[in-house]
């Protein structure tokens, strides 16, 4: 791997981790916006702030877990073809050709 792919890999993984960061925290910001705001609005029933401040963690936690998801995804995926092109190149040329018309 050259310097040049692995600057890029390493910044791909900065980023990847700091879009994460900046969702949870802003998920969270918005829990405790929420949770602080909303009781103190005047004709607000405990059981409608307990629907509105349901329904929107829901969506949020379903919008983080995805992200995420993809992210760990993403990364397990480059993990992978580091380690099949890796373990190709030890493989002898006749041998390495016949792999990949298997694969293909």
């Amino acid at each position: 791997m050259s310097d040049t792919e692995s600057q890029s890999s390493s910044f791909a993984d900065f980023f990847r981790i700091r879009s994460a960061f900046i969702i949870v925290i802003t998920g969270l910001a918005i829990f405790a916006l929420l949770a602080y705001f909303l009781p103190v609005k005047e004709g607000w029933k405990a059981s409608e702030v307990n629907s509105l401040v349901g329904t929107l963690t829901t969506f949020l936690g379903t919008a983080i877990g995805a992200f995420l998801g993809v992210q760990i995804g993403a990364a397990g995926k480059e993990r992978s073809d580091k380690l099949a092109k890796e373990a190709l190149g030890q493989l002898a040329p006749d041998k390495a050709a016949e792999v990949l018309k298997k694969v293909q």
